[in-house]
């Protein structure tokens, strides 16, 4: 997409970054709505087959706001939606890369003091990721490094030291730990699969049996590791790995999420015309988007919750093409009006985050307090309550911003 760091002579901050990153952050905030809890309670749950156009779409909207047992590819092109809001967030990190870098740059920063922040930084996100995890459960805990934050800090500063290489040197790059993590899941020497975890399914593409059975919940070579990497089986303790699958080495591919950011920001900080950025940025989606569906036929299936390399792709296709649409609409074309609640959050993104993984249940208990217990029952009390949570998040951000306080690592 792009190759080296140009000097910063364009404003530091790209405003369609900041309501990416809002737009996430707002849709993890509340929730999703909760449509597909309130969705079940109107009896259109994943196991219903309405009739209606009703239920057909609450079902619909339910699917697109929660994350599938395991497959996640559906006819081709298709997907969660929720199962892109992780891939956007890791992606957006990566955009954000050179425009920090040029900005410390700029204030005179050496290239020593550079690394060792982001060094620093990494570290900093896997602890904060660690102690999301375990703050309930203790360092026993099989999730304690499957936490965003903890991906990113474990990935970051190897696609840091990245930043300002070559274009092809960071294609080859991350071109490498995809094949080579795709032979590692492929050749792993599993144990027998569980009954319910072929990830075949006659709504997704099936790579053969033979792979299939090597991507299988719980008994994939990423899935195995965790064993060793969190001392899941020791003595007469049960294997208890991550219930929904997710791995620690998920960070190895999702690195390459990050570095696709890395890519798509160095371009958009060039001096080539919008027309050409947005351009690359929509061939090189459709690059990762066939790669990706070749390989769900043959090699490699796509998964999110072992961020397969197949995955990867699939996911990074669709975040390229989402910040090529908000990159034209909003700095391209310059329709800004509409953005400011969503900029409000994207330039306090790790904060919104922090306090909705800390504050919700506080939250949530303030208001029955004060209004009733029984205020978020009901058929609709699921989206209820995750509104009136997401309200006192964003005002919450409102206020930091108007007051100019940015949290930052």
């Amino acid at each position: 997409m792009a190759s080296q760091i140009q000097p910063a002579d364009r404003p530091p901050r790209l405003l369609s970054l900041d309501v990416y990153r809002g737009l996430i952050m707002c849709l993890l905030a509340v929730n999703g709505l909760a449509l597909a809890a309130t969705a079940k309670r109107l009896g259109y749950g994943p196991d219903a087959s309405p009739a209606d156009l009703t239920g057909r779409i609450w079902q619909s909207l339910a699917f697109h706001n929660s994350h599938p047992h395991w497959n996640s590819q559906f006819y081709v092109l298709g997907c969660s939606f929720w199962d892109l809001i992780q891939p956007a967030f890791m992606f957006m990190v990566g955009v954000a890369m050179p425009y920090s870098y040029a900005s410390r740059k700029q204030r005179g920063d050496s290239n020593g003091k550079l690394i060792s922040h982001a060094f620093v930084r990494s570290i900093v996100l896997v602890l904060l990721g660690v102690f999301l995890a375990t703050r309930t459960t203790g360092l026993e805990s099989n999730r304690m490094l499957t936490n965003v934050l903890a991906q990113i800090g474990l990935g970051y500063f190897f696609v840091f030291l990245l930043l300002g290489r070559s274009a092809k040197l960071q294609v080859a790059c991350g071109t490498v730990v995809l094949v080579g993590y795709s032979i590692f899941l492929t050749y792993y020497p599993v144990v027998e699969p569980q009954p319910d975890a072929s990830i075949a399914s006659a709504a997704s593409l099936s790579v053969p049996d033979s792979i299939a059975t090597q991507y299988a919940i719980h008994t994939n070579g990423a899935a195995r590791a965790d064993v060793w990497i969190l001392g899941l089986e020791q003595g007469d303790k049960p294997l208890q790995v991550h219930p929904a699958g997710y791995a620690t080495l998920n960070f190895i591919p999702a690195s390459v999420t990050m570095l696709l950011g890395l890519l798509a920001g160095t371009l958009l900080r060039s001096q080539r015309s919008d027309s050409e950025k947005i351009r690359r940025l929509l061939l090189s989606g459709l690059v990762c988007m066939s790669v990706a569906i070749a390989a769900s036929y043959t090699l490699c299936p796509i998964v999110k919750k072992i961020w397969t390399p197949a995955w990867t792709l699939y996911s990074g296709a669709w975040v390229i093409w989402m910040l090529a649409l908000l990159y034209w609409v909003i700095d391209v074309l310059g329709l800004r009006r509409w953005t400011w609640p969503l900029v409000i959050v994207g330039m306090n993104s790790l904060a919104m985050y922090l306090m909705f993984m800390l504050m919700k249940g506080w939250i949530i208990a303030g208001y029955k307090t004060y209004l009733g217990k029984d205020v978020f029952t009901g058929v609709y009390g699921p989206t209820l309550q995750a509104i009136a949570v997401f309200v006192v998040l964003w005002l919450i951000c409102l206020y930091l911003y108007r007051n100019k306080i940015f949290f930052r690592i």
